[in-house]
């Protein structure tokens, strides 16, 4: 509230100072609200950091579920015949492929015609027989020229077929309809086509030629022939994918391989993560003798919080497992209760035995669940100990600053008392001061009057 300064001349007196030394004694009570307040904020604002930490430590373990981070493998192959990849059912080894022939789609195209969009004949329903024994119909209903059949055909997916007007350069009958079969491999080859309802249009298309014969994929795998329709092989060697490119008849040589690289920075990333919530709660927690204790120093919260993050490690395999610990595998609790992961161990225990290092992360009491688990009864949104503190602490804020807004209203009608009262002294002591000055003219007057 702005000082008053308009009291105090009527009395001569300092009453403006008067009125802000009264408002600033009253005000000193809001001084108590307002370092709570302080208080309870950063408390509030530490309990969100303690979130994020924990939330950051519960994704880290997530990585583990499921089968993309262990059981990992990778390929590797000479020549470029083909690429290829693996998936977890995959099986470790090497393998001599020769790619022989790639698969190809069958291209038949018609005789050259003088116009692309000229009608040939009117209407009809054009049948395609495929090596597979499947027959497809295809009825036309917005003309019969060069453009309105490849235009049908290729609205028409199910067909397996894509149509292309080519032109040869020829100088009368430049224009030629070529269809090309969608999917690769002998049995996706066309065998007929015929129309019916359109003699003309029959005459060509059923004497099509075939540019190009749909042929199947053929490679050898360590010396064994396998064909296939498509130039995409799964599974083949099973968990394994191909993908040829090259018929060149060379040996190419296929290396399957474990590939822990996922898991490695998956544990890795836990244990940072892990290390990371340790660390703000210690340094949260700390009392400093010069400067006092931190912002959580104290709480009882954050000590739950802490003990229960210990918890998650506190994993025992069953005895089918070579490894029953998580120091065995190179992750060990240093003694301000960090982990230290021992990088060249976990290499080792990966490559011994990748099965039982993930039990340790994946079993029914491993780091996994546990985590999941535990941090789930910390943070939950509903009623996650964390998150019941944060909601307390935003309580006792609300009703703070309610309390500060009341004190201050309480102080803002005090002090217009204060000057309703020095309002009045004020307008008093001005008519004192102006009898006060009459009397001593009249006296003034009457000595003069006595004296002549």
């Amino acid at each position: 509230m702005a000082s008053i300064s308009s009291i105090g001349v009527g009395s001569g007196l300092d009453l403006s100072a008067l009125l802000n030394n009264l408002r600033t004694s009253e005000e000193a009570a809001l001084t108590t609200i307002t370092t709570r307040q302080s208080r309870e904020s950063s408390r509030l604002s530490a309990y969100g950091q303690l979130s994020n930490v924990i939330e950051k430590l519960q994704t880290a373990a997530k990585a583990f579920e499921g089968t993309t981070t262990f059981g990992q493998f990778a390929t590797t192959q000479t020549g470029e015949s083909f690429t290829s990849s693996a998936g977890t059912k995959a099986v470790a080894g090497t393998y001599r492929i020769t790619v022989e022939t790639l698969a190809s789609s069958q291209t038949r195209i018609t005789t050259g015609q003088a116009s692309k969009s000229s009608q040939i004949g009117s209407g009809g329903d054009i049948s395609f027989t495929f090596a597979n024994g499947e027959t497809k119909t295809l009825s036309l209903s917005n003309g019969s020229s060069l453009q309105d059949v490849a235009a049908a055909i290729n609205a028409d997916p199910e067909l397996g077929i894509n149509a292309t007007i080519i032109n040869d350069g020829n100088e009368s009958t430049p224009f030629r309809l070529m269809f090309t079969t969608a999917e690769t491999g002998t049995e996706a080859a066309i065998t007929g086509i015929s129309v019916s309802g359109n003699s003309e249009l029959d005459g060509l298309l059923s004497t099509m030629t075939e540019q190009q014969t749909a042929t199947n994929a053929k490679i050898s795998i360590n010396g064994l022939e396998i064909t296939s329709s498509s130039n995409t092989l799964e599974d083949v060697i099973e968990g394994v994918t191909l993908n040829l490119s090259k018929a060149d008849g060379e040996v190419q040589t296929l290396t399957v391989s474990k590939d822990d690289d996922k898991a490695k920075t998956a544990i890795k990333e836990f244990v940072d993560a892990y290390n990371a919530a340790q660390k703000f709660i210690k340094s949260s927690t700390a009392y400093n003798e010069s400067t006092g204790g931190s912002t959580l120093n104290g709480d009882s919260t954050t000590r739950t919080v802490q003990t229960r993050l210990r918890d998650i490690l506190n994993i025992q395999s069953g005895n089918e497992s070579m490894f029953h610990t998580l120091s065995e595998i190179g992750i060990t609790t240093e003694l301000d209760g960090s982990l230290k992961l021992d990088e060249a161990k976990l290499d080792k225990a990966l490559s011994s035995n990748r099965d039982d290092v993930t039990k340790l992360f994946q079993g029914t009491n491993g780091i996994a669940s546990r985590t999941e688990t535990i941090t789930k009864a910390l943070i939950n949104s509903t009623d996650g100990i964390v998150t019941t503190a944060k909601q307390g602490t935003q309580r006792i804020i609300d009703d703070l600053d309610k309390q500060l807004i009341r004190k201050q209203e309480q102080i803002d009608a005090k002090m217009e008392i204060y000057r309703q009262q020095f309002s009045q002294l004020d307008s008093l002591m001005a008519q004192m001061n102006s009898t006060s000055e009459y009397l001593m003219q009249q006296f003034a007057t009457m000595n003069n009057s006595s004296n002549t």
